[in-house]
């Protein structure tokens, strides 16, 4: 009987896994990697701040303000992206290139302007956490930067976010 029943379980999910086998990475659109800006994270966290309804809507009015801002900024980041190569999306296919070549110049050149566009869009959120801190009251700026400092070390390489493991303590 449980036999009977294991076959059962494998061939209702055949189907399931054939597509899920078929479908090509190329399809399937790149994952963000975007992080919340501080005042997406003040919003995130509402509730533990004890945001007012008044707050709440000027910190979201700021939001708005910043993606209208970063809107631009964003676009010419997406543009600077190299096309995605064949493959299953995790390791390029071939050999590196050539670091003398004249792509190598260029993937150099586009990296520069990246970090430009990167550091206009880090100034950006930090003016709009600035102007969304005056809602604040002493008290819920306290906590603000204690989570918006938590957010950024957990971010942190070394830290446990996305460069590795925590230290061993």
């Amino acid at each position: 009987m449980k036999r009977h029943l294991f076959m059962l379980g494998l061939l209702l999910s055949a189907p399931a896994f054939a597509e899920a086998t078929t479908s090509t990475p190329q399809a399937a659109p790149r994952p963000s990697r975007e992080r919340q800006s501080q005042v997406q994270l003040l919003l995130a966290h509402r509730q533990d701040l004890a945001l007012s309804d008044t707050q709440a809507a000027g910190l979201e009015r700021i939001q708005a303000a910043l993606d209208t801002k970063n809107a631009p900024l964003k676009q010419s980041l997406e543009a600077l992206r190299p096309p995605r190569r064949p493959g299953d999306g995790m390791r390029p296919q071939g050999p590196p290139p050539d670091r003398g070549t004249q792509e190598g110049a260029a993937r150099r050149a586009n990296r520069e302007q990246a970090h430009g566009l990167f550091d206009q869009l880090r100034a950006n959120d930090t003016q709009a956490y600035q102007e969304a801190e005056q809602l604040l009251s002493d008290a819920q700026r306290t906590q603000a930067r204690a989570l918006i400092q938590a957010a950024m070390d957990a971010h942190r390489p070394g830290r446990g976010g996305r460069g590795g493991r925590p230290p061993a303590e």
